[in-house]
């Protein structure tokens, strides 16, 4: 079961890593007012769970066991949008502000094989969320932990609740970091920084580089906004996310409200699939805003994890909607993805026996009550 379990992670982040062919975008906006990340998911379908996950939670990650998996014990909770299970996020904010998001990166290669616990590019997003409070100790968990991942190839634009920022690529296996002078536009789509950073400066026709196009477009918006902000920040933010959207393929757009601690989300219809046919039922661009406000969740972990459907047709504040997490939920939403991704012709299939794994993985975590 443990070598089908590597090859089921295989998949998994092969099935990430065609994302590629979607340039997603990722942007922090600041000023005096606020500081907010947006972020698009460029892909298939859109459907799946918007999750909470609890503080002092003894975990291990879901690693094959020869590659030392990482342990640990959340320090804070946090809100996540999954797809691919429990504790496999896209993406998410903790209850200290910090804000984490991936985009695919195909210059990609994680470190060697060395003495540091391991865990997979998403879960890596997840210890994050659970453990840390700034940027800075983000940074230093690369002496902890490194990520092991055969296939999925990403970069990560992070942001905590003082402002302070970071993108984090790794290169020919090193961590690489940009912050302060070295970030000087906090923007990250789908090419490396020094090239996006380069091609904004350099005012490079991007028209045949959709990746490079998305960085200059919000890099330019937001240099406007800062000369002249009159408009609503959360607003202008889902103007960049839409100024950058790629037509039916972007899913999510997300504004996280990092001084608020509240989160902006739209989910964008999933296609209608037939025998014969792929159908979109209402036009582009469509969706109803909804907003999740972390002040009012219990993230004890004698509390039970919490999820939305992210399909979810409600607008407005939806904290009411929150039903208890189940091991049933998760399979269902497991199923139901990789049921789309088959159909839609993504060349990933899942045995019944790896879904039952992958859905049963999170009953392995521990409440440590005293901590």
């Amino acid at each position: 079961m443990k070598n089908r379990l590597g090859l089921f992670i295989v998949g998994i982040t092969l099935l990430l890593n065609s994302t590629i062919v979607f340039p997603c975008t990722s942007f922090i906006l600041k000023n005096s007012n606020s500081i907010l990340l947006g972020h698009n998911l460029d892909w298939h379908i859109g459907i799946g769970l918007f999750m909470t996950n609890q503080r002092n939670v003894e975990k291990t990650a879901l690693m094959e066991s020869l590659e030392n998996p990482a342990k640990w014990v959340s320090q804070f909770g946090s809100i996540t949008f999954n797809q691919v299970g429990r504790d496999l996020p896209y993406g998410g904010m903790n209850e200290k502000g910090l804000v984490v998001e991936q985009m695919t990166l195909g210059q990609t290669e994680y470190p060697r094989k060395d003495s540091r616990q391991t865990i997979s590019a998403c879960q890596w997003i997840q210890y994050q969320l659970d453990n840390c409070s700034t940027i800075q100790e983000v940074i230093g968990t690369d002496k902890i932990i490194r990520i092991v991942d055969k296939s999925s190839k990403f970069h990560f634009l992070i942001c905590d609740r003082s402002g302070s920022s970071a993108v984090i690529e790794f290169i020919d296996g090193k961590m690489i970091v940009k912050v302060n002078e070295l970030l000087p536009v906090t923007v990250l789509a789908n090419s490396t920084y020094d090239e996006s950073i380069s091609a904004y400066k350099t005012k490079i026709n991007t028209d045949y580089n959709r990746s490079l196009y998305n960085f200059c477009t919000a890099a330019s918006m937001i240099d406007d906004y800062s000369k002249n902000n009159k408009e609503n920040d959360i607003s202008f933010s889902f103007k960049i996310l839409n100024s950058v959207a790629q037509e039916h393929f972007t899913k999510w757009s997300i504004v996280y409200d990092i001084q608020n601690l509240k989160v902006y989300f739209k989910v964008f219809e999933s296609p209608t699939l037939t025998k014969t046919q792929i159908m979109y039922l209402t036009e582009v661009g469509f969706a109803k805003t909804k907003i999740v406000d972390l002040n009012q969740i219990d993230f004890a972990c004698s509390s039970p994890c919490l999820v939305i459907d992210l399909d979810l047709d409600e607008e407005g504040l939806v904290n009411s909607y929150f039903q208890k997490y189940t091991t049933n939920i998760n399979m269902e939403y497991i199923s139901r993805a990789f049921d789309y991704f088959w159909r839609l012709g993504v060349p990933i299939q899942v045995s019944e026996e790896g879904l039952n794994y992958l859905a049963k993985y999170p009953e392995s975590f521990k409440c440590i009550d005293n901590r």
